[in-house]
């Protein structure tokens, strides 16, 4: 199942892997592309945060892409901590999103203000 590669790379990152093998994140972001379609909301926030939080700075060109394209169109479908850790991630690896990708998620966020906790 596509949502293994994300939480693969989450328990990694969980157990304080720092420089994860450099085959292991190519192949996890080649996947990933290959299943981006098949992909939630909370597995493309998993896997985005995962790969942040094991220090990748460069992510693959072509895995970004299809990544935030499936993010627009499953944006309806995400939660606050979705939208949460997506945009952790993104800051955390300086990762300036695609402009139709942050018009999604205000969007988003715009329509599910009340399911927002408070401060």
């Amino acid at each position: 199942e596509p949502k293994h590669v994300s939480n693969f790379l989450w328990s990694l990152s969980r157990m304080g892997v720092k420089q994860p093998d450099a085959h292991l994140l190519e192949a996890m972001q080649n996947r990933a592309k290959q299943a981006a379609g098949e992909l939630k909301p909370q597995d493309i926030a998993v896997f985005m945060l995962a790969l942040a939080r094991l220090g990748v700075k460069n992510p693959d060109a072509g895995m970004m892409e299809v990544i935030q394209s499936r993010a627009i169109k499953t944006a309806f479908d995400f939660k606050p901590l979705d939208f949460k850790n997506l945009q952790q991630a993104l800051s955390k690896m300086s990762i300036t999103p695609d402009a139709g990708l942050v018009a999604a998620m205000q969007r988003r966020a715009t329509a599910t203000a009340g399911d927002f906790g408070p401060l």
